[in-house]
């Protein structure tokens, strides 16, 4: 119930804080994917492990103002941008906060990810619904499916 109460605040904080764009400011342009981990809300419970897309490793994503190019499902044309900043315990739809499953700070965990300051701008697109979380001003970070993937901004992308 506590999760479900979680999601339903970020959700509307998004709805509240967002800016719906044709551009997207600094997440425009091209992003490699160069590494997929598992989610650290997994490592606690005893589901079975995640599988990561093995299409998506070393795959490129574009946002661009008016489409995304990725594969399979996650691009399409005619894309709609919403950018927010979100905190620490609202990165990955609240999934750093769970202390039934040992994660109790969620500043702490976003820090050891490599985040360096609140708020996080994030990033969500009309194609695939999934948060793009900006660690720093060339990477980007989203989840799927219980896995974190790391997107690099491509070199040749401004």
């Amino acid at each position: 119930m506590r999760r479900i109460l979680h999601t339903v605040s970020t959700c509307l904080m998004l709805g509240a804080f967002a800016h719906p764009c044709a551009a997207q400011g600094a997440f425009t342009g091209s992003w490699d994917v160069v590494a997929q981990d598992e989610a650290p809300w997994v490592a606690a419970r005893k589901e079975p492990k995640p599988q990561p897309e093995p299409h998506l490793l070393k795959s490129q994503l574009v946002f661009a103002a008016d489409k995304v190019v990725a594969p399979g499902w996650m691009g399409c044309k005619k894309a709609k941008y919403q950018v927010s900043d979100f905190s620490f315990d609202s990165l990955f739809e609240g999934g750093l906060s769970d202390p039934e499953h040992g994660l109790k700070d969620p500043k702490k965990l976003a820090l050891k990810m490599g985040f360096t300051k609140e708020p996080v701008p994030t990033m969500v697109n009309s194609c695939s619904e999934l948060l793009f979380h900006m660690q720093d001003a060339n990477t980007l970070v989203f989840a799927l499916n219980n896995m974190v993937y790391t997107l690099k901004r491509h070199p040749s992308s401004p």
